[in-house]
């Protein structure tokens, strides 16, 4: 009887609002997102830029900054849009009870891959592109990406295989003690074969460099050679390289 005595028009206005209200949170959440996601990739690649960076370190912060962001947001876009409906998201996070617990219990491996990860990073034991093996896990590869969840590593098969940062409990860095990093120089379709062939002329004073062609990071054009070299020769010889392939 009672659903023969509502307002079905009113009732029709409500369920209206609600979706377009829901909508225009969803553009604007979208838009948001999207401009947050340029300003990131615009910030990290300007610091590509500058000779004296790791590219591959600014990638593996890049590439981790752009996985929070998108978490952070899509997790505030679901208590927007719970809270437009109705749902009272602060008292059910307030007295979640039992349920907070059986959450907690099924989200742990997620903390566990958060904070394993966390310490990855911060203590700055892998970085994309590094050669790498994990203890127990019987995988070795080529690192694609570091995330706050999992890490990405190519293998010799060009398989690609996804770890959860929980279940690495050791690892080998096989780019550590005689490390290799990347060397990019950024360059534009006019200035590239200028800039090759000076590279090239640098790089024969150094057997420790090898040039590894043209790549695309981030959306920008950068001539690579790899520098291998002891860690405690690496960051001066970085330098030097770096300078004389500055000096055009």
């Amino acid at each position: 009887m009672r659903l023969l005595k509502m307002n079905w028009e009113d009732f029709g206005q409500l369920l209206l609002d609600k979706a377009l209200t829901i909508a225009l949170v969803s553009v604007l959440f979208f838009i948001l997102y999207q401009a947050c996601s340029r300003i990131v990739k615009k910030l990290f690649k300007n610091y590509s830029e500058q000779k004296w960076t790791d590219t591959s370190r600014i990638l593996t912060l890049s590439r981790l900054t752009t996985s929070a962001l998108h978490y952070l947001t899509v997790f505030l876009y679901i208590y927007t849009v719970l809270g437009l409906i109705g749902v009272p998201v602060s008292n059910i996070l307030a007295g979640a009870g039992i349920l907070g617990v059986a959450l907690g219990f099924a989200g742990r491996d997620l903390v566990a891959d958060i904070i394993n990860g966390f310490f990855i990073i911060v203590e700055h034991q892998i970085n994309v592109g590094d050669t790498v093996s994990f203890a127990g896990l019987d995988i070795e590869g080529v690192v694609k990406t570091v995330g706050i969840r999992s890490i990405t590593v190519i293998g010799a098969d060009g398989a690609t295989t996804f770890i959860p940062n929980r279940n690495i409990a050791a690892l080998k860095n096989y780019s550590y003690k005689e490390r290799t990093i990347n060397l990019d120089v950024p360059v534009t379709p006019d200035t590239l074969s200028k800039t090759k062939a000076h590279i090239l002329e640098v790089n024969a004073d150094y057997p420790q460099t090898s040039f590894a062609g043209i790549v695309n990071v981030e959306d920008k054009l950068f001539i690579r050679s790899t520098l291998t070299a002891p860690l405690t020769q690496l960051s001066l010889l970085k330098m030097e390289i770096l300078d004389k392939y500055y000096e055009q």
